[in-house]
């Protein structure tokens, strides 16, 4: 965090950390997270977030997967990219 905001004193200023703003009306959501990433406890907490202001919101989370999973050469990255442009696609088709 240090890296990113520095000395701030209030670290749940939304522009710091959108899990703590307004998240009503927003669009359709899709979080893909590795099991194994140092952000998951993030993502969970967003996804909760994102679901109690009322908007759609789905959660991946793959197994044995770091940070940045999916910019890795494997079987499991190209799985979860396929997902992704799936998940677009039926957002674009108005599904």
């Amino acid at each position: 965090m240090q890296a990113y905001v520095g000395q701030v004193p209030d670290r749940t200023v939304a522009d710091i950390s959108p899990v703590y703003g307004d998240l009503r009306g927003l669009p359709p959501t899709l979080l893909v997270v590795g099991a194994d990433d140092v952000l998951l406890e993030d993502n969970l907490a967003m996804a909760g977030r994102l679901s109690a202001a009322g908007n759609d919101v789905e959660l991946r989370v793959y197994p044995e997967s770091p940070h940045g999973f999916t910019g890795h050469p494997t079987a499991l990255a190209r799985t979860a990219l396929a997902g992704v442009d799936a998940w677009l696609r039926d957002r674009l088709n108005g599904g």
